[in-house]
């Protein structure tokens, strides 16, 4: 893929030599090795020169390609920003044209701060998605403890029907036990009293 194959440093191309890019400055439309950024980063002409880093501008190289760096009318570095206007411009478009307006910014200014709003908006917008995250588990809990006290009523419920019918069934036992014992103890009971009997009818013939 295009955006795997590496950037090569383009001074150091023009010398000759194949360099890997750190940065890309979008003034010259070339990468940049460390050492030529270090460079261009002093030097008079290019020292306003706004540049990213190579893994930003592969990434988003098609926006970085569509990025106007030279004025349409005067041929200058466009490296001012007219926030009355919201027109990035160039020195002689200041003086010609934005002369009247405030808050006149360095482009490269601007450019950072619109980055630092995106990455705080990104940031925002990943702790909400995590809040929302936490408050869906949040109500899944809530469920799982509503569902968890009915369950817990159906099986105390439960138990208690149970206690009832083995209370019917003990209670019902009791009385069979109990007849059949009332049953048995009259047979034993008439056949002693019997026994009795015939003992006292002997002691009376003797």
């Amino acid at each position: 893929m295009e955006s795997s194959k590496p950037v090569r440093c383009g001074p150091c191309k023009q010398n000759k030599v194949s360099t890997t890019a750190d940065n890309w400055c979008y003034n010259c439309d070339e990468g940049l090795c460390l050492t030529c950024s270090s460079h261009h980063k002093r030097g008079n002409s290019t020292g306003d020169h706004k540049t990213i880093d190579i893994q930003t501008y592969k990434r988003n190289k098609h926006h970085v390609s569509s990025v106007k760096t030279e004025c349409d009318a005067h041929g200058e570095h466009i490296n001012l920003y007219c926030p009355s206007h919201l027109l990035p411009c160039c020195h002689e478009c200041i003086s010609s044209h934005h002369s009247k307006c405030t808050g006149i910014e360095r482009l490269s200014r601007v450019v950072d701060e619109t980055k630092i709003e995106n990455s705080k908006e990104s940031v925002d917008n990943e702790i909400t998605s995590i809040l929302h995250f936490f408050n869906k588990m949040a109500n899944e809990k809530s469920k799982n403890i509503t569902k968890g006290e009915h369950q817990y009523e159906s099986i105390k419920e439960s138990i208690r029907k149970t206690r009832r019918v083995i209370n019917r069934h003990l209670e019902q036992l009791e009385k069979i036990l109990c007849k059949e014992a009332d049953t048995t103890w009259d047979l034993d009971k008439s056949e002693l009293k019997g026994f009795i009997s015939e003992i006292e009818e002997k002691k009376r013939k003797r």
